[in-house]
């Protein structure tokens, strides 16, 4: 079995993040159980692949999964796209564009759902978000969920991080740098309290004021701010990160999972995120939850988690239920499906 993987969100082109992530340990995981798979390459044009595999469904995609089915290729789409938008919104839009002069990019993303064979969720919450919100052939919905690298987590040594910068039993945060991710909140939630914070990811080029602010809030409080710019998702040190903290915090204004929670968890590590639909899916009441839109709120849970610890059994339920192997065997069913 030969599958194509094709990946393309211009706002992370340069700044990747748990999307780029799926995708390179999906590949993986699949390549372990025989299947090969391929990087699509825009320059070389193949199109010998059994299946197409997209991750993604943003507007942008259409011509391009409308194209590879009109030659002839069976498409799967990751649709990777679960919104903070009310229902309401999504109704509005599914009841009056089919009667819009001129395509929106609602249409273009319809488009990508009708032609696909295979649509697939990662969480419940997506998929109901994906019904409510476009006219969708239930038939094609499939549910995937992501995995985790469970023994790189589990066995990391967090001296590697503790020698390398001399901090230890710290708050940490790894995402992209960017207003929606919550740092600047986080920071001043957490001003005042004793705690030293850890910040890991990229600076998103596009947000160029939400990482001003941040950075102008790291150069103010450097006394127990740390930004240590990016960390390669394998390099031992990433993980290590994780294993020297006392607690990882998430507080996203909206995620569709929030990948870096799962991973905190399975290094042992006490997670605060935001309430997330998708996330609740996932490990339900096993990390805390705060308010990301309140600084009160971040700075009361943070506080909580730092005292108590991880919640009991989370850690567990995260490594007997989430790894790549699963997410890998629930899609060659899917590739099975599809391939004639």
């Amino acid at each position: 079995m030969r599958i194509g993987f094709f990946q393309f969100f211009p706002p992370t082109l340069w700044t990747p993040g748990g999307g780029e992530v799926q995708l390179a340990k999906t590949r993986k995981a699949l390549e372990e159980l025989g299947v090969e798979v391929i990087l699509f390459d825009i320059w070389s044009r193949r199109k010998d692949f059994d299946a197409l595999h997209v991750f993604g469904s943003t507007y942008e995609l259409s011509s391009f999964v409308q194209a590879a089915k009109g030659l002839g290729l069976p498409v799967i789409v990751s649709v990777i796209a679960y919104s903070a938008k009310p229902s309401w919104q999504w109704k509005v839009w599914k009841t009056i564009d089919p009667f819009l002069p001129i395509p929106t990019t609602y249409t273009l993303r319809q488009k990508i759902y009708d032609t696909a064979d295979r649509l697939i969720a990662a969480s419940k919450a997506e998929a109901e978000q994906l019904r409510q919100g476009f006219r969708i052939d239930d038939t094609k919905i499939r549910y995937v969920p992501h995995g985790v690298d469970v023994d790189r987590f589990v066995q990391a040594d967090p001296n590697l991080f503790i020698e390398r910068y001399g901090i230890k039993d710290f708050v940490l945060q790894v995402s992209r740098i960017n207003k929606h991710k919550g740092q600047a909140r986080l920071i001043r939630a957490l001003k005042g309290t004793g705690l030293k914070l850890v910040f890991l990811g990229p600076l998103d080029p596009i947000d160029k004021d939400g990482v001003k602010e941040f950075l102008n809030l790291v150069e103010e409080n450097k006394e127990w701010v740390y930004y240590l710019g990016t960390i390669n998702h394998d390099d031992p040190l990433l993980a290590s990160a994780y294993k020297a903290a006392k607690v990882h915090v998430l507080p996203s204004i909206v995620e569709s999972l929030g990948l870096v929670t799962l991973e905190a968890t399975v290094a042992g590590v006490a997670a605060v995120s935001g309430k997330y639909p998708t996330l609740y899916d996932y490990v339900g009441d096993r990390v805390y939850y705060c308010d990301p839109h309140s600084e009160s709120s971040i700075k009361e849970i943070v506080l909580k988690a730092c005292e108590k610890g991880p919640i009991l059994g989370a850690q567990d339920y995260v490594i007997n239920n989430f790894s790549w192997r699963h997410t890998a065997e629930k899609l060659i069913k899917i590739y099975e499906e599809v391939i004639k």
